[in-house]
Order: structure tokens, then C-alpha cells, then sequence
């Protein structure tokens, strides 16, 4: 499971005053080949723009793009979540044209990636006049043999999930290892059956196949049920992503994150000379900490990714419920908080405002 960026969520009240909880970083150069970093840009004095979308777009189907500013060499740049960074699998020309209403198919070949997609208009026969960047969940049409992943254990995607900072499918709630595990969606190949692949933090990246053969009695279109293990042959605890591939196409779900077995949560800090121990739960190799220092009148974050995406402060994994790191260059003797993280970033996979977080630094 490669690891992702790190993302913005709520803020934190921190010793009587807000610091922001987005991971700090280097800066980041955007390409022209990817979407832009908000969902919503202004639209252009002129030219395309989005207004709205819905709120799955199908592979294998069409799609309804809703705006204004449209022309006849209008395509479309569609561009897919992956666990490496956004593929474009456009442009895509557009089977019906309005001014306001562009009908689009989507082939076949484009994969679900993390199951969410960003949208854009590009007019090519108006100096190529690019749109505003909307997102939409991407799942697979059942008719043309896609299966689709829309929750795990009976809760649904999350509604973050289109948020321009994720754009990853994402359940929140905790799948626990030596359980029965149940997947919902469309699409399901009960046929030829399906292999399910849980990625993971473990060894190989993953966990699986799980194969459901024709007759199994967890196996439906709609439904799939079968007991996950746990130990050796298990997974680790940590961040986690489900996809279904039926077997008769071999054709794939997006991958749909959740965490593996507890959600993480600090319950403690302890200091040893320049040593910070963190306790806690759901802690693995992917996570990643801010660390708030109150300097002067302000906080700031020591913590976070480099330009690189590698960690400012390297973490040692003791075990799933503690972390350690070292006191980084430029820490001071006050006021001091932890944040933990873990993909896909977000604010059920983040130990979040607990109190717990908070010590004095010395």
C-alpha cells in the first residue's frame, strides 16, 4: 500500500488558541498534466465551467456534465485517484453536445483507481480554455461486468471522500481482524466467483486473495461475506483498502480504505531525555506525526512531510500502541502537542483534538 500525501483536517484548539492541523510541507510544483489542487476553482472570465455533476460517475456508462461556456471542440480530462497520484484518462470526446450539458462515456479500460474522479473542460477550439476541477465518486457499471465497492461491514462511503484534500474512497469504521467481514456493492461475479485483496501494512503490501467460488453462501451480486484472519496469515494492524476483482474478466472494484483493527488514538505522552514516547492504538510503519511547539506567541508545526513526502520526524514502530521519535532540531522547553496520522489522512484516521496529545516539553 504506497503512502500517501498528507492532507488537511479540522483544527486544533491547543492551549487556548487554533493552530492548523494540516501536515506542513515543502512546496509543491503542480503539473499541467494534473488537476488542480481545489475542487471548485473560480471558472475563467470566459470559457467552460462546471456546475454540477453526479454524484457517481459509472465506468462503462455515461455521465452528464452540467455548465455553461461549452463549445463543440469541447473534450473531457478525466482524471482518477491512485495510490501513486492522479492518471488522466482523457481526453475524452463527448458523445452529445449543449452549451450547458456535455454527455460523456466512460470506456471500459479506465481503471477505479481509489474510486474517485476529477472532472475538467477543456475547449480545444477556444485556445484551449480549461474549466474549473469538480470530483464525483467512480464505481463500475454492473451491466458491463465492473464490480463496485460501497461499504464494508454495513457503513457506506464516507462523505470525505470527494473532499478536493482526500479524493480516496473511504469507510469510516475499523474492520478487526478473526472476523467475518462483509462487502457491499454491485457487480459481483457469481458466475465465475470473485478474489478480494486486502492492502495493507504488511508483509508484501498485502493480505489475500480471499476467493469466493460459485455456490459459496457469502457470495452474491450485491454481497460478499467471509471470515478474515488474524496472526501471521492476517493483517497488521494499520491503514487498510479493499478491492474486488471478479474473476470471470478479471476487471476490478477501486480500492476503498479503512482501518485495520483499531482506530488510532494517543493516549499518552512520556518524555526521557530527548526520546518522546507515544501511546496509544492503531499505530503502524505509515504513520506520521505533527508536532505543535509553543515558541514565542505562536505554534508551530515541527512536524510533517518534506517536499519529498518523507517524514520531517522519522518514527520508530515499537508496536501498535507505541510510537517514538526524537526531539527534532529547533524544539523548545514549553508547551508542546502530538498528532498522529495515518492514510488516508483524514480526520476518523487521526488521533485528531485528544487532550492526550498535550505535555510540557523539557
Amino acid at each position: 500500500m504506497a503512502k500517501r500525501r498528507l492532507l488537511p483536517i479540522a483544527g486544533l484548539l491547543l492551549f487556548g488558541f487554533t493552530a492548523g492541523t494540516g501536515v506542513a510541507r515543502g512546496p509543491v510544483q503542480n503539473s499541467a498534466a494534473s488537476p488542480k489542487a481545489s475542487g471548485t476553482a473560480d471558472p475563467a472570465p470566459t470559457g467552460p465551467f462546471i456546475s454540477a455533476l453526479p454524484p457517481v460517475i459509472y465506468v462503462g456508462d455515461n455521465f452528464a456534465v452540467i455548465g455553461s461556456g461549452f463549445t463543440p471542440g469541447s473534450v473531457i480530462n478525466l482524471f482518477v485517484a491512485t495510490s501513486v497520484g492522479a492518471a488522466n484518462f482523457g481526453p475524452l470526446d463527448p458523445g452529445a453536445f449543449l452549451p450547458d450539458t456535455l454527455l460523456v462515456f466512460v470506456p471500459t479500460f479506465v481503471s477505479q483507481g481509489e474510486g474517485v474522479a476529477s472532472v475538467e473542460v477543456v475547449n480545444t477550439d477556444e485556445s484551449h480554455i480549461i474549466s474549473n476541477v469538480v470530483l464525483a465518486l467512480l464505481q463500475g457499471d454492473p451491466a458491463a461486468g465492473l464490480p463496485s465497492l460501497t461499504a464494508i461491514n454495513g457503513v457506506g462511503l464516507s462523505a470525505t471522500s470527494t473532499d478536493p484534500g482526500v479524493a480516496v474512497a473511504n469507510v469510516e469504521t475499523v474492520v478487526a481482524p478473526g472476523s467475518n467481514v462483509t462487502l457491499t456493492g454491485s457487480g459481483f461475479d457469481i458466475a465465475n466467483g470473485v478474489g478480494v485483496d486486502l492492502f495493507c501494512d504488511c508483509p508484501g503490501g498485502k493480505v489475500g486473495p480471499f476467493f469466493l467460488n460459485p455456490g459459496n453462501p457469502g457470495l452474491s451480486s450485491t454481497q460478499l461475506t467471509f471470515p478474515l484472519p488474524s496472526g501471521s496469515s492476517g493483517p497488521s494492524t494499520g491503514p487498510g483498502a479493499f478491492v474486488v476483482t471478479n474473476i470471470g474478466n478479471f476487471l476490478a472494484s477501486a480500492a476503498v480504505s479503512v482501518p485495520i483493527g483499531a482506530q488510532i488514538s494517543v493516549s499518552g505522552i512520556e518524555q526521557t531525555g530527548s526520546t518522546v514516547t507515544i501511546s496509544g492504538a492503531g499505530f503502524s510503519t505509515f504513520s506520521v506525526i505533527n508536532f505543535f511547539n509553543l515558541q514565542g506567541g505562536a505554534v508551530v508545526n515541527l512536524g510533517g512531510l518534506n517536499s519529498d513526502g518523507t517524514p520531517k520526524i522519522p518514527l520508530t514502530l515499537v508496536n501498535a500502541r507505541s510510537l517514538t521519535f526524537n526531539l527534532p532540531a529547533g524544539a523548545v522547553a514549553r508547551a508542546a502537542y502530538v498528532q498522529v496520522l495515518n492514510p488516508p489522512f483524514i480526520p476518523f484516521s487521526s488521533t485528531g483534538n485528544s487532550p492526550a496529545g498535550a505535555f510540557e516539553l523539557r
